[in-house]
């Protein structure tokens, strides 16, 4: 079994590059499902209906989230109809039991489920320790294979220390949330590890968002709106393959393609 993750997809620009390359990446890398974290991908912050929509219809199986899972207030209204999105359990808002899906794929059958760091990110509840194991304690008598952890947390360390704490639980541990691709990815205790997977945005960009308009806002301390950066964008993301008798990783790539 082949997964395509996706990395945090940030705005116009993130969302166009993934519905660009998408087809042509699955065709390539032979990917039997492909997971992406659309918690930016409107606007750079939270998802629209229509834009999950957009991204089921173009290929994407399952989107995970993060801190901004509700900056979009319409989103309450559909989550019952969102049935491929998975939100942080920890979340301080979060009033849907929406934090984990069974998968089934190639005689593998494993736990997608989405948690946040606790450190610099101030809209988790618990932090993931206490709230992973929750997970589990809830999923026990699903029985699945292994559990596949989208991270979305700050920190290199936190996120190492998960893996060292879970592993023997989780076949893939990848972290979202920084949008820098880090270069560190590893099978480590049978587990598929990556500090963070990236993004697909504006290359020439403060992490997604307009130079000029951050420089207002954090230097000069100016009230201004979120304004996502314009121009040609990167596409990140990772391949991870399973092995369908062991059922454990065997090999992970990170996929990086800049403009």
């Amino acid at each position: 079994m082949r997964i395509l993750f996706i990395g945090d997809i940030v705005g116009k620009s993130g969302r166009d590059i993934v519905s660009s390359l998408l087809y042509s990446l699955k065709k390539q890398y032979q990917v039997d499902l492909v997971i992406a974290n659309g918690e930016n991908s409107a606007h750079g912050k939270g998802i629209t209906h229509k834009i999950y929509r957009k991204f089921i219809e173009e290929g994407i199986d399952y989107i995970t989230m993060g801190n901004h899972t509700y900056s979009k207030g319409e989103i309450v209204d559909h989550l019952s109809e969102m049935d491929r999105l998975v939100v942080p359990y920890n979340h301080v808002k979060r009033t849907t039991d929406n934090f984990y899906k069974i998968v089934e794929c190639k005689g593998i059958r494993f736990c997608l489920t989405n948690i946040l760091g606790k450190v610099l990110i101030g809209e988790a509840s618990l932090d993931p320790f206490e709230s992973f194991q929750v997970v589990l304690n809830e999923t026990k008598d699903l029985h699945p294979d292994f559990y596949f952890v989208d991270l979305h947390a700050e920190t290199t360390a936190e996120k190492r220390l998960f893996l060292e704490y879970f592993h023997h639980y989780t076949g893939a541990v990848i972290g979202t949330h920084t949008h820098v691709q880090t270069a560190d990815e590893a099978i480590i205790h049978d587990c598929a590890f990556l500090t963070d997977a990236g993004m697909c945005g504006t290359y020439d960009s403060i992490i997604g968002r307009d130079i000029n308009e951050t420089i207002e806002c954090v230097i000069h301390q100016e009230c201004t709106s979120y304004t996502i950066a314009q121009g040609a964008a990167i596409f990140c993301g990772v391949i991870i393959d399973f092995d369908e008798e062991t059922k454990r990783p065997v090999h992970i790539e990170r996929i990086q393609i800049r403009p």
